[in-house]
C-alpha cells in the first residue's frame, strides 16, 4: 500500500528541514480555500484582497483552536501533556476546534469591517469544504482517523478499508468516507451559490446540517475518537458527535431564520386571530418543554453515554424554547384581557404602556427583552455588488 510507503518516510527534506506530507496536504487545502474565497468575494462585489485580511486572522487562531480541541478532549486512555502544546510537529489537531474558533474570529473581523457576516460565511463555505476534502488525505499519510477492524477478506481493499501498519490489519477507511462526503458537499454548495433562489445564509446553514450529519455518522465508526472528559473521568461521549448535534441544530435554526417570514405566515394562517395564535404558541412551547425535560431526566438516569448526549441536547432545546415562551408572554400582555384585541403600545426602556383602542383600558408591564435578544439578528444590511462602469469605446475618426 502506498500509505505504508509514505508512513515509512513521511516527509521530504529541504535544506535540512523536514517537511511532512501531512503539512503539505493541509497547507494546499488552505491555499485553495483562500483562492476560492477571494474569487467569490470578487463575484459578490467585495474587494478580493479582503480574503487576505480574513485569512491572516482566522487561519492562525483556527489552528490554535484545533490544537486546543485536541488537548481538551484526548483519546480514550490517554492524558494531554500540556507542556507539549506548542510542539505542533508532534501532531494533534481537531477540525471542529478550527471551525468553531474560525467562526467566532470570522464574525469579529466581519463586524470590524462592517460586512454582513452571514454573506461572508457563505463565501467561505465552498473553500472550507474543499479544504476538508483535501486535508483528510493527510490522515491517509499518517495512518489515522480510521474505523473498526475489517476481518472479511472480501472487504479488505481501498477505499472501503485501509491497512494500518502499526496494528497489522485492515480498518474502515473513515478518513476517505469523510473526504468523499465533503467533496460531494462542495459540489452541492457550488450549485446552491449559483441558484437564482439563493438567500444569504443558505451555505452556512447547509454546512451545519450536512457536515454535522456526516461527522456524527462517521464518528460512530471511528476507533480513534476524542472523548469528553470531566476531570479525570471519561464520560464515554465522543466529543465530535456532541459538537455535531449542536452544529446540526444551529444549522436548522439559521435555516428557519432565513425562511422565518414564510414559516410564520403559514403558521399564522392556521388561526382566526392573533390572540388565539399567541395562546396556542404558548401551549405548544410549554408542552414541548415539559416533554424535553422529562425525557432528559429519563436519559440521564439511564446513564448510557450517547443517551446522556441526547439528554443534554434536549435541555438546551428546552432553554431556547423557554425564551420563546417569554417572548409570547410579552405578546399576550399586549392584548386587552376584556376584548382580546391588540392594544396600542409604546415602550420606554423596559416598561411597556398599553391602551386598548376599543374599551380605553390602560395597563403597563415590564418587557422580558432578554428573551428577544437571544434571537435578535445584529447583522448590518447586505452589501450590494459594486457596479463597475465599463469605459466607453473611443470614437473612430
Amino acid at each position: 500500500m502506498i500509505n505504508s510507503i509514505l508512513a515509512a518516510n513521511p516527509h521530504i527534506t529541504i535544506f535540512g528541514i523536514d517537511i511532512y506530507y501531512y503539512a503539505i496536504i493541509i497547507v494546499s487545502g488552505i491555499a485553495i480555500a483562500i483562492a476560492l474565497f477571494a474569487y467569490f468575494l470578487k463575484k459578490k462585489g467585495y474587494d478580493p484582497y479582503d480574503a487576505v485580511d480574513y485569512a491572516l486572522w482566522i487561519i492562525p487562531l483556527a489552528i490554535l483552536g484545533a490544537r486546543l480541541y485536541f488537548f481538551l478532549f484526548p483519546y480514550d486512555g490517554q492524558t494531554s501533556n500540556w507542556a507539549r502544546f506548542w510542539n505542533f510537529r508532534d501532531g494533534g489537531l481537531g477540525i471542529y476546534g478550527a471551525v468553531i474558533v474560525g467562526y467566532v474570529v470570522g464574525y469579529i473581523v466581519a463586524r470590524v469591517k462592517k460586512q454582513n457576516f452571514y454573506q461572508i460565511s457563505d463565501l467561505i463555505i465552498p473553500g472550507l469544504l474543499i479544504a476538508q476534502c483535501i486535508g483528510r488525505w493527510g490522515n491517509f499519510v499518517n495512518q489515522e482517523a480510521f474505523g473498526n477492524v475489517v476481518t472479511d477478506p472480501s472487504w479488505q481493499f481501498f477505499p472501503f478499508a485501509v491497512y494500518i501498519d502499526r496494528l497489522g490489519g485492515w480498518y474502515q477507511a473513515t478518513f476517505f468516507y469523510e473526504s468523499l462526503c465533503t467533496g460531494i458537499g462542495f459540489v452541492i454548495v457550488m450549485f446552491m451559490l449559483r441558484s437564482k433562489h439563493y438567500r444569504t445564509g443558505w451555505l452556512a446553514s447547509f454546512y451545519g446540517v450536512y457536515y454535522g450529519t456526516v461527522r456524527f455518522i462517521i464518528e460512530a465508526l471511528r476507533s480513534d475518537s476524542l472523548y469528553l472528559w470531566v476531570g479525570g473521568f471519561n464520560t464515554g461521549i465522543k466529543i465530535s458527535q456532541a459538537v455535531a448535534i449542536f452544529t446540526i441544530l444551529f444549522g436548522l435554526y439559521r435555516l428557519c431564520y432565513i425562511y422565518r417570514k414564510e414559516l410564520y405566515a403559514k403558521y399564522k394562517s392556521l388561526f382566526s386571530s392573533s390572540y388565539k395564535e399567541t395562546v396556542a404558541s404558548l401551549a405548544v412551547l410549554g408542552g414541548l418543554i415539559g416533554v424535553s425535560v422529562v425525557t432528559s431526566v429519563i436519559l440521564f438516569v439511564v446513564g448510557e453515554a450517547n443517551l446522556v448526549l441526547v439528554g443534554i441536547t434536549l435541555l438546551v432545546a428546552a432553554l431556547l424554547m423557554g425564551c420563546g415562551v417569554a417572548i409570547n408572554i410579552d405578546r399576550l400582555r399586549r392584548f386587552c384581557k376584556d376584548t382580546r384585541e391588540p392594544a396600542v403600545c409604546t415602550q420606554e426602556g423596559k416598561t411597556v404602556k398599553c391602551v386598548c383602542p376599543t374599551c380605553g383600558k390602560e395597563w403597563s408591564f415590564t418587557a422580558m427583552d432578554w428573551a428577544r435578544a437571544v434571537f435578535k439578528d445584529r447583522q448590518p444590511p447586505e452589501r450590494l455588488p459594486v457596479a463597475v462602469e465599463k469605459p466607453e469605446k473611443a470614437k473612430e475618426l
